[in-house]
């Protein structure tokens, strides 16, 4: 359902342009958001999205798999590279533009798969589009970004544009191709989730972890059913 991928993404977008304003916004309780964010994006991905996508590799092609430690390969090299190369937690226009790239490649191939999963169905794009909206929400980079608002604004459309990629060329990106994005956006998301969203050592807030993993354990239980 291609209006229903376009509403998402534009969602997305927004949240995405508006994440640091959102980031100040939850003030005292961000760990509290990041950590209830942490519970639902680890359900999604360990009950629904991984399991979904094993099963569709084993019975296409095994080498799928690899397409998972791709995703998750480039997002830590990516970050690294930038985080390393970073003075005084801020970074400069070259970095800043490998990482925007970076963000830009990533959403626009989160957009093709918000697509095909709203073409499957409503149930499971919005399954996807909820870990994937409140982590982009709370989510912040290690390093402090200088990117001008045009480049942000720009840069969130990137999702709406893989949106409307997909729907040109779903028909040539079917199969092998598809099931590889999506192997590709378990590997990033995976990574992100550990590497930001579950706060390390004291840091964080256990309760609302395990709160989110409640409130959406059950849902996608649910949606399994139906």
């Amino acid at each position: 359902m291609l209006i229903l991928a376009i509403i998402l993404a534009f969602i997305l977008g927004l949240v995405q342009f508006f994440s640091e304003q959102i980031v100040n916004t939850c003030g005292k309780y961000y760990t509290h958001v990041l950590s209830f964010s942490a519970g639902i994006s680890v359900t999604y991905l360990f009950v629904d999205l991984f399991p979904a996508f094993s099963i569709n590799a084993v019975e296409t092609n095994q080498f799928l798999f690899v397409t998972v430690l791709i995703g998750f390969i480039f997002i830590h090299l990516i970050e690294k590279y930038v985080y390393q190369h970073s003075k005084d937690d801020s970074i400069d226009d070259r970095l800043e533009g490998l990482n925007q790239f970076t963000s830009v490649f990533y959403h626009v191939v989160l957009g093709v798969v918000i697509f095909d999963f709203s073409e499957k169905s409503i149930i499971k794009a919005l399954l996807l589009f909820v870990p994937i909206v409140i982590f982009t929400g709370v989510s912040t980079l290690p390093v402090r970004r200088h990117s001008s608002s045009l480049i942000r604004f720009f840069v969130s459309l990137s999702t709406l544009v893989g949106v409307i990629v997909a729907w040109v060329l779903f028909d040539y990106i079917q199969g092998f191709i598809l099931s590889g994005l999506i192997g590709f956006v378990i590997g990033g998301l995976l990574f992100s989730v550990i590497r930001h969203s579950i706060p390390h050592g004291k840091k964080g807030k256990p309760l609302f972890f395990v709160i989110g993993v409640l409130v959406y354990t059950p849902i996608v239980l649910w949606t399994l059913l139906l």
